[in-house]
């Protein structure tokens, strides 16, 4: 029995009580229930519940609600458990009844178009979503739960100024600033403005970005293309210098773009020298191996590269680094659905870098998986 069953069944129970209550009440004597068209349907419903036969439950439930218009709170769970059972239209038929009641509540009206704004949502339909979160918002603006899904549905949509706004709102509400989240929000803002060729926009929004936070790995990617755009070589040097000490863990990403210049492959083998980061070492291997698996043979005899693990391993044999030719076929397939990053918040596993993880929505939580790490549970490929 799901949750929302169990709840139903408890409702069913009290509202039993509440109508034997209110009659012994008013007639100051036991009620004679029995005449209450709403009991029979709803003792029904619980029979079924209990059996474990929700649909049938389901059938006598709506029969209750029908009954006694006032029932809200047996409208509010049925949408619920239609919802949840994935029946989005008539979770959304029986929230918008509830709204076309002319005696709703204030708090009715709160609750209903918030179910209503969630229906949307699960449905897909985000700008109706987004207009019953406003709703919900124009009546109560520190509503969180509205705020926060608004937002979600603003960064889907990448609205990043919208979504920049709807943070500042949480923050206030919270007490707590996330500069990490907003630094991410102003970088999407900041990507979109290069892809434009909007420079100048650009290196404006990357530094709102790094002034909110220093260890924002996609404001140093973003300011290396930037360099690299604008031909700036020293820009790009002193931003190279800046990521080695604050986000070293991104310094990989940048294989493709700084090979373009080799002045940045010097760079690249100094920094592999001094802090031998496997994770550069076999991106940087991957990169070259992608158009001269001889060229990246002769980088790894340079680096003097020996792999820490089997992970390292398949990762140098998918580069045809290996006699055995079915070795190399097997560990190419494997390279391809590989999990490489995991977040540090809720453990689930990517193929490609993203810097919102796409279970828990957190931002820059994704990390390269190393050796020794193990893998989690609800691994995500994408």
């Amino acid at each position: 029995m799901t949750a929302l069953l169990f709840i139903l069944l408890v409702g069913g129970l009290l509202f039993v009580w509440v109508l034997f209550w209110r009659q012994w009440q008013d007639d100051d004597e036991l009620p004679n229930i029995e005449h209450d068209e709403r009991i029979s349907p709803l003792l029904r419903g619980i029979n079924y519940l209990l059996t474990d036969e929700p649909d049938l439950a389901l059938q006598e439930m709506v029969q209750v609600a029908k009954l006694r218009s006032e029932a809200a709170d047996v409208y509010m769970a049925l949408g619920e458990m239609f919802r949840s059972h994935g029946e989005i239209g008539r979770a959304v038929r029986i929230h918008q009844n509830i709204l076309a009641r002319p005696d709703v509540s204030p708090e009715l009206y709160l609750q209903a178009h918030f179910a209503l704004a969630k229906d949307f949502q699960t449905g897909g339909l985000l700008d109706r979503a987004l207009r019953h979160y406003q709703k919900v918002l124009d009546v109560r603006s520190d509503h969180l739960n509205a705020l926060t899904a608004s937002l979600r549905i603003r960064e889907q949509s990448s609205e990043w100024l919208k979504a920049e706004e709807l943070l500042s709102r949480i923050e206030r509400l919270e007490g707590d600033e996330d500069g990490l989240h907003r630094a991410y929000l102003w970088c999407a803002m900041a990507q979109d403005a290069l892809q434009n060729e909007q420079y100048n926009v650009a290196q404006e929004y990357i530094n709102n970005a790094l002034d909110l936070a220093k260890n924002c790995g996609h404001a140093y990617i973003l300011l290396v293309e930037l360099a690299l755009k604008k031909h700036d070589v020293e820009k790009l040097k002193h931003t190279l210098s800046v990521m080695q000490r604050e986000t070293p863990d991104y310094l990989h990403l940048l294989t493709p773009l700084l090979l373009q210049s080799d002045a940045c492959a010097d760079e690249l083998m100094v920094y592999w020298q001094e802090q031998h980061d496997h994770e550069l070492a076999l991106a940087w291997m991957e990169e070259i191996a992608k158009h001269d698996v001889h060229a990246a043979i002769c980088l790894r005899e340079k680096m003097s590269f020996v792999p820490a693990g089997l992970r390292e391993s398949l990762r140098l044999a998918a580069m045809d680094m290996n006699s055995d030719e079915f070795f190399v076929e097997q560990a190419k397939k494997w390279r391809v659905t590989m999990k490489h990053y995991s977040c540090t918040q809720c453990g689930v596993q990517t193929v490609d870098m993203r810097w919102q993880c796409p279970q828990c929505n957190q931002w820059g939580s994704m990390s390269a998986i190393t050796e020794g790490d193990k893998l989690t549970k609800g691994v995500v490929g994408i």
